[in-house]
């Protein structure tokens, strides 16, 4: 009750109108960043294939891409130990949302004919997500009680999935119909309308978590290493978005290439169906993670994951077979999107509130890390489908047996860690 107590104090929480309308500005908040990534790993990366750019190649502008996201735990320090005027959390929020959109609009400006433009404006926009999201991950941690964060993780996560929709199939569409720069300049407008949500919220003027010191952040840190399931959970993030961006340049080159896919029809899968797939996967995983606890719906969602993918590795003439394609894209995109929201819940579960922000988002940057790593080695991974889709299935076993002890560590004797406060 303690540290409820101090959540409920340092965000003057007086019901559950309060409580709601900030999960909807976090919820919001984690639209935006899923707009513009669904855009580059679905719809660039969809259109570039088209035009017929090697999986390689493809994989490398990604990783590029997604490389921000894996440093945000320089961001971390940054966030929780310099405040700036306005709050502790909320104006961070505020500078990296209008560096998005800055770097969005200059996209807009740069056609698919300079592959290295797009990939320096691309990387400047995640240098200000990557930001927006340390700000915004410190937000949820510090406000949401654990009893809530599997059901909250799930909205907020599945937010990101509805961006991630909009910015995959909404933008594909758009870009077909009315051209490269309207879909890229409407992806501008949307985001900068979002970016005036944080002014919803209220921080206090006087912080608790203000008066820390070098002391507690160490006696915290120290705790936080001696803990067994920190090491589970650390061993979770660096592998939970592995398969997933391994297997990706490969599979865009292969069913747009040899299969016969459409950039715009197989966009429209991933970002239609297979996010919308994501999104109730997240959402409901993360009402099953509240109540059932995140190791068992983690074992549950990735065996599930991995199943679906051993079909074609058993049946490879079902690669063919368009039908089986889209529905086992869909029950996979479900199955991430539920074992994503259950890693989520237990990397709140250890980070210490003093270091609310550093350790979430460290551990966050390691997931962001595991997917960069995937997409740099897309190349080694063996062009022959039956072989390629058995080891991201076998990793997705592994991904099961980790979210599985890491929430076996912390639920056997180990309290969750306080703030030292």
């Amino acid at each position: 009750m303690g540290s409820l107590s101090l959540n409920l104090a340092r965000y003057e929480i007086e019901g559950p109108g309060r409580a709601n309308q900030r999960l909807v500005v976090v919820a919001a908040l984690y639209l935006a960043q899923g707009i513009p990534w669904g855009f580059a790993t679905i719809t660039l990366a969809a259109l570039l294939a088209e035009q017929g750019v090697d999986a390689n190649a493809i994989g490398q502008m990604l990783a590029a891409v997604v490389f921000p996201w894996s440093l945000k735990f320089l961001g971390g320090p940054l966030v929780d130990g310099l405040r700036l005027p306005g709050g502790r959390r909320r104006p961070w929020i505020l500078v990296a949302q209008m560096g998005m959109v800055g770097t969005l609009a200059g996209l807009s400006q740069v056609g698919l004919a300079s592959p290295d433009q797009l990939t320096a404006w691309l990387l400047a926009h995640n240098v200000f997500a990557a930001l927006q999201d340390v700000a915004t991950d410190a937000l949820a941690v510090d406000v949401m009680p654990d009893r809530e964060r599997g059901r909250a993780n799930g909205i907020m996560y599945g937010a990101k999935y509805g961006g991630t929709a909009l910015g995959g199939a909404g933008l594909a569409l758009l870009i077909q119909h009315f051209g490269w720069s309207i879909g890229t300049l409407v992806q501008a407008g949307v985001v900068a309308a979002i970016g005036a949500f944080p002014l919803l919220l209220r921080e206090p003027t006087h912080d608790p978590l203000a008066q820390s010191t070098r002391a507690h952040w160490t006696s915290a840190l120290g705790g936080l290493l001696s803990k067994r399931s920190f090491w589970w959970t650390l061993a979770l993030c660096l592998t939970i978005g592995l398969p997933s961006a391994l297997l990706t340049p490969l599979a865009n080159t292969l069913f747009i290439e040899q299969y016969g896919w459409t950039a715009t029809s197989w966009a429209v899968l991933n970002g239609g169906p297979g996010v919308t797939a994501g999104l109730v996967g997240a959402v409901g995983g993360g009402f099953l993670v509240s109540r059932y606890g995140p190791g068992k719906i983690g074992v549950l969602a990735a065996t599930l994951h991995a199943s679906t993918m051993l079909i074609f590795s058993l049946s490879p003439d079902l690669f063919h077979n368009r039908d089986v394609v889209s529905l086992t894209l869909v029950v996979q995109s479900a199955a991430a999107g539920t074992a994503t929201v259950g890693s989520f819940t237990l990397a709140m579960r250890v980070a210490p509130p003093v270091l609310g922000a550093s350790c979430f988002t460290a551990l966050m940057a390691m997931q962001n890390l595991s997917t960069t790593s995937g997409y740099w080695a897309a190349d080694q991974l063996p062009a022959e489908p039956r072989t390629a889709w058995t080891i991201v299935a076998a990793i997705w076993l592994w991904v099961g047996f980790l979210s599985w002890q890491a929430d076996r560590s912390g639920r056997r004797g180990e309290p969750l860690i306080q703030s030292g406060l």
